[in-house]
């Protein structure tokens, strides 16, 4: 499994269970998953450029502060 299905896998569980105040978030970041070719790239360059792309795209969606923080500790805990 590559690591762009295990983090989708991770988000969609996630969706089940985490709290009202993410899953907007988890709902967020699922899409974004699929946008990030994993071709010729390891796990940690895959996921950096995954990072970099929900940094790009909560820029110019103008999400709240809150919302950053919360998409920063999701983040956090999909790294591998």
């Amino acid at each position: 499994m590559s690591i762009a299905d295990d983090i989708k896998q991770r988000l969609l569980q996630l969706e089940q269970e985490v709290e009202e105040e993410k899953l907007f978030l988890v709902g967020y970041l699922i899409p974004m998953v699929d946008l990030i070719p994993a071709d010729d790239l390891t796990d940690e360059q895959w996921f950096a450029e995954f990072a970099l792309f929900v940094e790009d795209a909560v820029d110019s969606d103008g999400l709240s502060d809150r919302d950053i923080e919360l998409l920063a500790e999701l983040i956090e805990e999909l790294q591998p």
